[in-house]
């Protein structure tokens, strides 16, 4: 496709494979492609700016007053600089300068001492709750605010925009790789309802606060428990469909773990990177999947280069012997299986199956054979 973009200086022309539209919830993406926005208006304004200046320690988040006239002030780590985040009135103009918010946060705390220098970025919004009728459009893709804006009651907004934008960027990798195009039809089928929970979540938080009530963090705000069980990405081999543990979809736990030296680290340490994971607990080196681009192989036990000293893992995860479980580049669960052994396609569902999916997701077989579609996604079964 060809993009025209103009910006401060000038004017220029671009050819790309794929258009990631990232640019707000006044989206000039979303708008030329004329996907829908629904949603309301929650009746609601604040104001948030990063700023310099004195008076105030940079080691905690600061807070004073009750709604409407609250206030916060946020060290930003790994910076000088501040943010200021407090309601403002629903009508008429708000003095954003910095003599404008030294007044307002001495109007609003009591304290003459905290002296704002200099503003970095500063922005007066009205809330809204809305969500995109679709997160693609042939090779042109939404993201964060572009494809959802809520209320920040909650905290969940950059989490879930960072969370888009990676789930959305391995896939793309892998695509652009040679893995298949349909790859790319997990994003929204993944990433929307995610949205939708979260817009409801924010909102009702929202109302809260402004009610009076008690404003809790609960495990939800967190985002831990976040699944993408119903994706065609979650491969449910028969032994490992259901019951009350992890099952493919799942979120991957972290654990600490010793390497074969002696060594302590973690798994997220092991998961971290752009690659696929899989770690086989209590098995049979020569059972292993073969070596593919993109895939570490570790395995757990006496004679594997990982070793489970406190039984964490085991814990976290529920695995029994001759268990495997294959993460994501985006550490979610993509399938738990028996043994992999991966030189006899005719008697194990689980190990043809999981063959098949690394195929299909890109990854392909060290021995170059041809199984890339034996996997049928969703189905959980082999051809």
């Amino acid at each position: 496709m060809t993009v025209r973009l103009s910006g401060p200086h000038g004017t220029n022309t671009v050819r790309a494979r794929y258009l990631i539209g990232t640019d707000g919830g006044s989206s000039f993406v979303r708008h030329t492609l004329a996907i829908g926005f629904p949603g309301e208006s929650l009746g609601a304004r604040a104001m948030v700016a990063d700023v310099r200046l004195e008076g105030l320690s940079s080691d905690a988040w600061h807070r004073w007053g009750e709604p409407p006239d609250e206030i916060g002030v946020c060290p930003l780590v790994g910076t000088d600089l501040f943010q200021i985040q407090t309601p403002i009135p629903l009508d008429g103009e708000v003095d954003l300068s910095a003599d404008g918010l030294t007044a307002l946060l001495a109007a609003r705390t009591g304290r003459r001492d905290i002296v704002v220098r200099s503003v970095s970025w500063a922005s007066a919004y009205s809330m809204s709750a809305r969500l995109a009728d679709s997160y693609r459009l042939g090779r042109v893709f939404l993201a964060g605010d572009a494809a959802h804006v809520h209320p920040p009651t909650g905290g969940q907004g950059l989490n879930t925009s960072v969370q888009d934008a990676y789930n959305l960027g391995w896939k793309l990798a892998a695509v652009i790789a040679g893995a298949p195009e349909r790859l790319l039809d997990t994003y929204e089928e993944e990433r929307r309802p995610i949205a939708v929970g979260m817009l409801g979540l924010a909102t009702s938080l929202l109302r809260t606060a402004r009610e009076g009530g008690e404003r809790r963090r609960g495990r939800e705000v967190r985002q831990l428990d976040l699944h993408y069980r119903d994706s065609w990405l979650s491969l449910r081999t028969p032994a490992h469909a259901t019951g009350a543990g992890l099952v493919a979809g799942d979120r991957a736990p972290d654990a600490p773990v010793v390497g074969a030296a002696g060594q302590p680290t973690r798994l997220f340490t092991l998961f971290q990177g752009a690659h696929w994971t899989l770690l086989g607990y209590d098995v049979d080196r020569g059972q292993a999947i073969q070596p593919r681009a993109g895939l570490h192989i570790h395995t757990v036990g006496r004679y594997g280069d990982i070793i489970d000293s406190d039984g964490q893992l085991q814990k976290a995860y529920g695995l029994s012997s001759g268990d495997w479980v294959l993460i994501r580049p985006d550490g979610y669960i993509a399938a738990i299986t028996d043994d992999t052994d991966d030189t006899d396609d005719t008697d194990n569902t689980d190990n043809t199956d999981l063959s098949a999916y690394l195929d299909d997701v890109g990854l392909v077989d060290g021995r170059g054979r041809d199984i890339g579609l034996a996997y049928q996604p969703g189905s959980g079964t082999s051809s």
